[in-house]
């Protein structure tokens, strides 16, 4: 993967962590990104499952089918992942290393 595309996704991951509130196009944005380039990076894999479970924690239902808000702890937890993974696509790090220097 070149870096200008390396930086697009990464702008485009911490622009979606920058969010305060569910931003569908920048999900969307994000998530097309990730899909088209996740077999070129390890990283780009390893985010891609948290992307579908991001955007699942504002669209979550309980029993009776009434929409449930997403926990703000859980929302801080992947904002968090998504800027730690801009930072290691920006730094070129692979996913051993990144999860070695951040923990996830």
């Amino acid at each position: 993967m070149d870096d200008v595309l390396r930086f697009r996704i990464a702008d485009s991951i911490h622009e979606l962590a920058r969010q305060d509130s569910w931003n569908p196009e920048a999900w969307q944005q994000c998530y097309e990104l990730v899909s088209a380039n996740m077999k070129a990076d390890g990283l780009l894999e390893y985010v891609h499952d948290d992307l579908i479970h991001y955007d699942g924690l504002f669209h979550s239902r309980n029993i009776l089918g009434f929409r449930v808000k997403p926990d703000r702890r859980e929302l801080e937890r992947f904002r968090q992942e998504f800027r730690d993974v801009a930072s290691s696509l920006r730094a070129r790090l692979s996913l051993q290393d990144a999860q070695n220097k951040y923990g996830f």
